[in-house]
């Protein structure tokens, strides 16, 4: 059994969603659909990880690393630990 295909239209203004143009283009040829359901899915997934929350962990560790603060385990090399799988998968999906 074939599901069925739905199709849904959206606009986008020329000047103010350039950025959403631009990342449109960028997508590979046949494949912006599942780009866009990606990126729909991340930021409908309450347990996704989106770009602003990403900018926003950033911001917080940049303050804290200019007041002086040390990151716990600094020194024991958790930096070579691989982020876990999903959060791996929301970074891929965020289309940088």
């Amino acid at each position: 059994m074939s599901m069925a295909t739905v199709t849904v239209s959206f606009t986008l203004d020329e000047q103010r969603d350039r950025d959403l143009l631009a990342w449109l283009e960028r997508q590979p040829a046949g494949k912006r659909s599942a780009s866009i359901r990606a990126a729909i899915r991340a930021q409908a997934s309450p347990t996704g990880v989106n770009l602003a929350d990403v900018y926003q962990a950033v911001v917080e560790l940049d303050r804290k690393l200019a007041r002086g603060v040390r990151l716990a385990g600094e020194d024991a090399g958790d930096a070579d630990e691989a982020p876990p799988p999903d959060v791996l998968a929301a970074l891929d999906n965020l289309g940088l």
